[in-house]
């Protein structure tokens, strides 16, 4: 793989170097965001581990995600970085990041965590790539990474997000569970926090609805998990949790609270 480094300390650079040369990949090291930029767009790249703290003047790391992904890079973004708090954990993710790690690091987990992350991307389903998912008035493109709702403008995903809210709608009015949206989402080697789901469901939302505190389309169900449940499902479908006889209805969908088939 050729994997993109953005980071201006000289020494994690080279560390980043020897153990990403070491594991077979080629790496490019870019000191600053408008390096990283040039060092991505336009070039085969498999995967970027940024630094948050890049030095100005222009953009730090979590701006330099926020424009690969407008520019539609649509591979793996790592942060590497010293940075530990929980806020900028999920700037990053709110960003486009599909990982963070915390430095020091062990060498053999990054390798791990880069690789596993990449596996996500290389095992999509390329195929479904020209597929367009309708749900009510919703749609989903998979292709395009865009969503739609008739009368409304497109809103961009990220790769991410497109997988997160394929699945959803793949399914739409059956409650997914959080383990089930890791699973489908990011892979069952998942190495990363439970709570990123929430994390992607509030960005989701921030795209799908109007008002992303008054959802229309993408429903918590309480201790359970989520549901893509369009406003033409709502009026017809309670949205409390499913009795035990609703449940048996579906019983094909559901084994142990787990998606075992796509309807």
């Amino acid at each position: 793989m050729r994997i993109v480094v953005v980071d201006p300390d000289q020494m994690t650079s080279k560390l980043l170097n020897f153990v990403l040369t070491d594991a077979g990949h080629e790496v490019a090291l870019a000191k600053n965001a408008a390096e990283g930029l040039g060092e991505v767009i336009g070039r085969e790249t498999d995967a970027v581990l940024i630094e948050a703290d890049l030095p100005g003047p222009g953009l730090d790391g979590y701006e330099l995600c926020k424009e690969l992904r407008a520019r539609r890079y649509n591979g793996p973004l790592i942060f590497v970085t010293q940075r530990r708090e929980t806020r900028d954990k999920l700037r990053a993710f709110d960003y486009g990041a599909d990982d963070y790690i915390i430095e020091p690091f062990d060498a053999l987990e990054l390798v791990a965590r880069v690789h596993s992350v990449a596996r996500r991307f290389r095992n999509a389903d390329y195929q479904a790539l020209g597929t367009v998912l309708k749900a009510g008035d919703a749609e989903l493109s998979i292709g395009e990474l865009t969503f739609r709702i008739e009368g409304r403008e497109s809103s961009v995903l990220t790769p991410t997000e497109m997988r997160m809210l394929e699945c959803l709608m793949r399914n739409n009015n059956i409650t997914i569970s959080r383990e089930t949206l890791i699973e489908r989402t990011w892979g069952y080697d998942f190495l990363g926090d439970s709570n990123r789901v929430d994390v992607y469901i509030r960005r989701i939302r921030k795209k799908v609805e109007v008002d992303p505190a008054q959802p229309e389309y993408l429903h918590t169900v309480r201790g359970l998990g989520y549901v893509f449940r369009p406003p033409t499902w709502g009026r017809i479908h309670d949205l409390r949790a499913p009795s035990s006889d609703s449940m048996s209805q579906t019983a094909p969908a559901y084994r142990r609270g787990r998606l075992v088939e796509f309807v």
